[in-house]
């Protein structure tokens, strides 16, 4: 441009082009606001600009004033950017101020949008019907029986739980998962996880996709209770992750696979980060001194406030309630103390229940929430142990009771019975250690103890009474099947090296394996009846899990249950008697199979036989004398196999 003169017409075309800026993208409209005098108001604006400035720069916040001199309830806020105030419409709605103010967030281009609806109802065309595979199909199987998944090598099975020698595989794939699987805790849903990508989810008839959870670098997974989400983490993101929109922990919603927050982890964070209640309506972590609370699905914090609980060590959930219970040690001359809380009031339950030169500290709910053990370890002065001590709470009866229990060999293992209330201790020094069984009467009750087991682990049936003693890993998995009410072992087994052991949901069957994550050899798994009886042994190179898969709570009434438990001997005959028929069926098939190739061979013996026949006069002009019986030696050998037997009283 010439100085002195406005731009040509050639000049104002190399001019770049002026991009108007349409529509307002960056600001949000929030419902819901505390309605405030003038003399609150910038004191209110300070409060509420903290809360939106946390995921994005706030550019202006408006708040509108009424003829009363009071807030209208809303607001206008402007962000930097687009993404900005997008990340405020799903973080922020839902977002509770108070007990009384939850916000309401809107784009303010929805609302010049929908200003414009026409007023005449258009009915939209129904969608064309689409059916969906039922994600519970494997309990419609008459005979009831479950699957198991066993991974090994790079192969993943689903394998159905029937009464043959031989697996009855639902599917079979390779490179299904790259570290683990992981069933759901009602069984609806399989898992699997590729590293690089995330986590996916598997289900229906078919074992078809359901959804797919984009986390890179995730490595461990947890489900809630009632499988409503999925918690995953990836700790490449513990020490550099975005505060405004955390990559390392992940909260989704599993049903619909969105993403419904994150969360920062640390090198000190423990797994699983989060304990939920029963119901997936909280969810619980616990920090340097600091318990927070956060309800589902909002993934907001309680109240917006944790609980500041200096000494903080450790805490539980309860399975059935909302009730937590957290152990502060010792402190500053005060007793170490166990604190049972209400969610959401916050608010103790009972007074708490101090405990005196105490050290570790564990806490362990019963199933049904009727129960809290708080096992403790009495020291003395010199900090060695003198006894074992068992605070057992009944949370179900009048102020709260709590009674006493005190051992005074160490605890190795203590297990609460799945249904009903009584619980078994292992304990004593060396290899041989005692059981002991209680009941929850009026007072603990001591049952029967067993001496010397070779046992470290207690493994209850999910439907109570039995309960697998075993001695895993360095004591050469030995397996005693006992019956709590007849106090009485059905049966021993040694599984070789056993690392786990696993009941079916049913309790009727028992699983042992040898994982190759901790042995290298004889790797495998074998199944057994809950009386001991094993029924399949199966090797496997590189054998990695055993996992049965759970099912959902029964829908019979209690009352209906209990009906059936009581007179199991009116349905024993008919089951026994399917049992009989499957068994039949089976030895009929194995027979038909062994026929098919018995004939097989003999078409194959006939054929070559007449091959043999037509080539004699060739042989013979080659100087070839065919064998005689002096020729030949035969040998008969007798074999005998056992294809079933049957129980008969003698007379």
């Amino acid at each position: 441009m010439t100085k002195g003169r406005g731009p040509t017409n050639n000049e104002l075309d190399d001019e770049p082009e002026v991009t108007m800026e349409i529509g307002f993208p960056s600001i949000v409209v929030v419902d819901n606001i505390p309605v405030v005098g003038q003399e609150k108001v910038e004191k209110l604006k300070t409060v509420l600009t903290k809360v939106f400035n946390a995921v994005g720069k706030v550019r202006e916040f408006y708040l509108p004033v009424g003829k009363d001199n009071q807030t209208t309830g809303f607001a206008f806020v402007e962000y930097h950017t687009a993404e900005e105030a997008e990340a405020a419409l799903k973080k922020l709605n839902g977002y509770k101020l108070d007990k009384n103010h939850t916000f309401i967030v809107n784009s303010y281009e929805d609302f010049r949008k929908y200003e414009n609806v026409t007023e005449e109802y258009i009915a939209p065309e129904p969608a064309a019907f689409q059916a969906t595979d039922n994600l519970r199909s494997w309990l419609m199987r008459e005979d009831t029986v479950d699957q198991y998944c066993l991974r090994y090598q790079d192969q993943t099975e689903i394998v159905w739980n029937t009464t043959g020698d031989e697996p009855v595989i639902e599917t079979k794939r390779t490179g299904w998962t790259e570290t683990f699987a992981k069933w759901s805790p009602l069984g609806t849903y399989f898992l699997t996880i590729i590293t690089s990508k995330g986590v996916v989810t598997w289900g229906g008839p078919k074992f078809d996709k359901i959804h797919r959870f984009p986390h890179p670098g995730v490595k461990v997974v947890d489900w809630s209770p009632s499988e409503n989400y999925l918690v995953t983490a990836a700790p490449q993101y513990q020490e550099k992750d975005d505060p405004n929109d955390p990559q390392c922990i992940i909260v989704w919603n599993a049903r619909t696979g969105v993403k419904l927050r994150g969360f920062l982890g640390s090198k000190d964070t423990a797994w699983p980060v989060f304990k939920w209640t029963g119901d997936d309506k909280y969810l619980i972590r616990m920090s340097e001194d600091t318990l927070s609370i956060y309800e589902a699905p909002s993934m907001n914090l309680l109240d917006q406030k944790s609980l500041k609980i200096p000494g903080l060590k450790d805490f539980a959930v309860s399975p059935t309630d909302h009730i937590i219970s957290y152990f502060v040690p010792e402190q500053n001359n005060k007793p170490a103390a166990v604190v049972l809380i209400d969610i959401p009031t916050k608010k103790e339950k009972r007074s708490p229940k101090n405990l005196i030169n105490v050290g570790d500290c564990k806490m362990f709910w019963h199933p049904q929430g009727t129960f809290l053990c708080i096992k403790a370890e009495k020291l003395n002065k010199s900090k060695k142990l003198i006894s074992t001590d068992f605070e057992i709470v009944r949370l179900k009866e009048k102020d709260i009771p709590i009674d006493h229990l005190e051992i005074k060999e160490p605890l190795i293992a203590f297990a609460w019975e799945p249904k009903g209330a009584r619980f078994a201790i292992l304990s004593g020094e060396g290899p041989r250690p005692s059981v002991s069984f209680y009941l929850m009467e009026k007072t603990v009750k001591l049952l029967k103890t067993l001496e010397k087991k070779v046992a470290n682990h207690l493994f209850w049936s999910p439907e109570g009474n039995f309960i697998v003693l075993a001695g895993l890993q360095n004591l050469n998995g030995v397996l005693e099947f006992f019956s709590v009410n007849d106090m009485e072992t059905m049966g021993t087994e040694e599984h070789f090296m056993c690392t786990n052991v696993d009941w079916d949901p049913s309790g009727r069957f028992v699983a042992s394996s040898v994982s190759f994550w901790k042995h290298t050899s004889e790797t495998g798994y074998n199944i057994y009846s809950f009386q001991g009886k094993l029924l399949k042994s199966v090797m496997r190179d590189r054998f990695y899990e055993f996992l049965w898969r759970p099912r959902p709570q029964s829908l019979l009434p209690e009352k209906r249950q209990d009906y059936i438990k009581k007179n199991i001997a009116k349905f024993a005959e008919a089951l026994e008697k399917e049992d009989k028929d499957t068994k039949i069926a089976e030895r009929a098939r194995k027979q038909k199979i062994r026929d098919e190739k018995r004939k097989a061979f003999e078409d194959i013996l006939n054929r070559l036989k007449q091959r043999y026949d037509s080539e004699s006069q060739e042989r013979a002009s080659l100087g070839y004398r065919p064998l005689d019986d002096k020729d030949i030696e035969i040998q008969e050998e007798w074999v005998e196999e056992v294809e079933g037997y049957e129980e008969s009283p003698l007379d």
